[in-house]
């Protein structure tokens, strides 16, 4: 495949990149050249970049949520309803979570650049950009929709097979085969 070979402007490249307001990939998208291109120009060049700003208006950050509750007796019991209640919250806040990180995935990809520049060997850096890949990205999710199915299940009323059993029981007695009751009869026309 041909490398794309295009015109840079990089005096505005530069001055974007001490800027520090947009990441590297954001950078090298607009002027569309690669962000291994301008990192290898800033090393070379020595360019300090400037720590990235908070923007608060796209913040992506959750809310913070109150402490947790004090400790269950363990002596009592608890109602499957209730478990289920605080694992769905901690499933939502899991995701909200991960949306953080998928939204903020360029940042976090720069920042672990950045902290393993000087490293002998790439290994940190792989395992690092690893936490944060698809993969294990669309792994949690898939987790995390699978704990919340089974939640969900957990706490459901019973089911209709659960129920006619329960009726079943009822007019038997509690016994297998107990007596069904009377007759009754049926016209037929």
């Amino acid at each position: 495949m041909a490398a794309r070979k295009t015109t840079a402007d990089w005096s505005r490249i530069e001055l974007e990149y001490l800027a520090g307001d947009d990441s590297i990939r954001e950078i090298a998208d607009r002027h569309e050249i690669s962000d291994t291109a301008i990192r290898k120009r800033a090393k070379a060049e020595k360019w300090v970049r400037e720590p990235r700003k908070v923007r608060t208006a796209n913040r992506c950050e959750p809310e913070r949520s109150p402490p947790p509750p004090a400790p269950i007796n363990a002596d009592e019991p608890v109602e499957a309803g209730k478990i289920a209640d605080g694992g769905r919250g901690l499933v939502w806040r899991m995701l909200d979570e991960l949306d953080v990180i998928t939204s903020r995935r360029g940042e976090l990809e720069d920042m672990i650049i950045e902290a393993t520049d000087g490293d002998d060997e790439e290994d940190r850096r792989a395992t690092m950009m690893r936490a944060v890949s698809l993969t294990n990205r669309a792994n949690t999710m898939k987790t995390l929709a699978l704990a919340l199915k089974t939640l969900n299940e957990a706490s459901a009323p019973q089911g209709k097979k659960a129920a006619t059993q329960d009726r079943a029981n009822a007019v038997g007695g509690g016994r297998r085969f107990g007596a069904m009751g009377p007759p009754t009869l049926k016209a037929v026309s």
